[in-house]
């Protein structure tokens, strides 16, 4: 048994309604008084909101303008709210489709193919915000809810040929590139390498400026040697009483923060980097 294009129909007609008011909600959180942090964390208790969701409504709902509205109202074809949440989103600071031209672009193309939505798996695959084949294949990060989500709708969806082809060449692409910049790295080290072996005098880099992408990069550099010292300090299971659990579970609930903002500043996707294409790091005696 199955849904029929009667439900379909329907669903659309309530996820179109959706949409509506969760703009109309971010409209009316675009108010002055919303601007007050206290404000709005009363107002969102009080309608059963949450502040991420408030602030990410006003943010998507700035984006749609009354033009787009109506025109995605009067096109024939089918655009969900969490589509126009990703094109409002933000990555390295700059919003991922302004204007929206890349969704018009492919409502456009869906009319003349006669298809009757733009699927978000669809989007993001043009935006450049979909999981990576590595994530698709690694079997830890495919339990992800987006992973799952976006995996099944290329599944299902009018392009799913087109989305795998493209899926396949970014993961070539992208491997390429990891490739060449590990053997960049490894022929600096070989070479500074040399140059000590030779007693030759080494010019120390120049500590880049604050704010960089140079500066961000040395510091997740340091991180990552801080936590090689601590598994080297720790090889097997360590053993909390219930007060250290607590604040090791919140250290790492940290942690997640710090790697989600660290890709989103950075618009760096998780790929798998075989091992032997690792960076080698320096020996450290903890």
């Amino acid at each position: 048994m199955s849904f029929t294009e009667d439900d379909v129909d329907a669903g659309r007609s309530l996820m179109s309604a959706c949409r509506g008011n969760q703009l109309a909600i971010g409209d009316l959180l675009a108010s002055e008084w919303a601007g007050n942090a206290a404000a709005l964390g009363e107002f969102c208790e009080r309608i059963g909101l949450s502040v991420s969701t408030a602030k990410e409504w006003r943010t998507t709902a700035a984006a749609v303008t009354p033009e787009l509205r109506e025109r995605l109202n009067s096109c024939g074809v089918f655009v969900s709210y969490t589509v126009l949440r990703e094109g409002a989103r933000l990555r390295g600071g700059q919003v991922l489709d302004p204007g929206y031209s890349k969704l018009l672009r492919l409502i456009k193309d869906a009319k003349a193919a006669g298809i009757d939505r733009v699927g978000y798996a669809t989007y993001q695959t043009v935006l450049g915000t979909a999981p990576p084949l590595a994530a698709a294949k690694d079997p830890v990060a495919r339990q992800s809810d987006e992973v799952i989500d976006y995996l099944t709708e290329v599944d299902n969806s009018p392009n799913r040929d087109q989305l795998v082809e493209i899926l396949l060449k970014d993961e070539q692409v992208t491997r390429k590139e990891l490739a060449a910049a590990f053997e960049a790295q490894r022929a600096r080290q070989a070479q500074q390498a040399e140059q000590r072996a030779a007693g030759g005098t080494q010019t120390p880099p120049e500590r880049p400026a604050a704010g960089t992408g140079g500066a961000l990069v040395a510091g997740l550099l340091a991180l990552a040697e801080q936590t090689t010292r601590l598994v080297k300090r720790f090889p097997g299971q360590v053993r909390l009483d219930v007060a250290q659990q607590a604040d090791a579970a919140v250290a790492l609930d940290d942690l997640d923060v710090f790697m989600t903002w660290a890709r989103q500043a950075t618009s760096i996707r998780p790929v798998a980097v075989p091992a032997q294409r690792r960076a080698p790091r320096k020996t450290v005696t903890a």
